[in-house]
């Protein structure tokens, strides 16, 4: 049975359960269970609208941006207010002047610990299709000096616009899941 055939069948069976909504609820499940990556999919990932207040979109990308930098970022939860440091600030401290009123009441945020970075690339090359950028990539954080070769990989390949989507879109997810509620409150 060629696809138009099997499509045309789903449908049929789409058409017969149309108004029976326990059938319909049911055959969602399913195909949600079966179908939808747990992960998000670099498919998926161009219209990433991760649902927060609109007033906070801009300062999640922004922290997401910098952490991408591998960078601490810090935010003034009462104006939002972000500054940020590279993520060795030690060496760089003695040279920063933060004239802000109650620094230490802004939130500091670390960038990604190395396995957290590495389970977004892992992720990310999982949810792309069998090809040969996959294999390649798959390769290259399987082996030694994972973080370098992977990075080199995907700046010369196909996928990178689709990398950096994919990433910012993680990134951003981080932020909320772990920094949002902080500042927030």
């Amino acid at each position: 049975m060629n696809s138009n055939n099997l499509l045309d069948n789903c449908l049929a069976i789409l058409r017969s359960i149309k108004d029976d909504k326990k059938s319909l609820k049911k055959l969602l499940e399913f195909m949600e269970e079966e179908f939808v990556p747990e992960e998000p999919s670099v498919r998926f990932l161009p219209d990433c609208k991760l649902q927060i207040d609109e007033k906070y979109r801009l300062v999640v990308k922004e922290i997401a941006d910098y952490l991408a930098m591998n960078c601490v970022v810090f935010v003034n939860p009462e104006t939002l207010e972000i500054d940020f440091v590279p993520k060795n600030h030690e060496t760089f401290t003695a040279n920063i002047d933060f004239d802000y009123d109650k620094v230490e009441d802004w939130i500091e945020i670390e960038p990604l610990e190395s396995h957290e970075s590495f389970e977004i690339m892992e992720s990310f090359v999982e949810s792309l299709p069998e090809e040969k950028e996959k294999n390649k990539l798959a390769d290259a954080i399987g082996g030694h000096k994972l973080f370098a070769n992977f990075n080199h990989l995907i700046h010369n390949s196909e996928e990178r616009e689709n990398w950096f989507r994919y990433r910012t879109c993680r990134l951003e997810k981080y932020v909320i899941d772990n920094c949002l509620e902080k500042i927030i409150n």
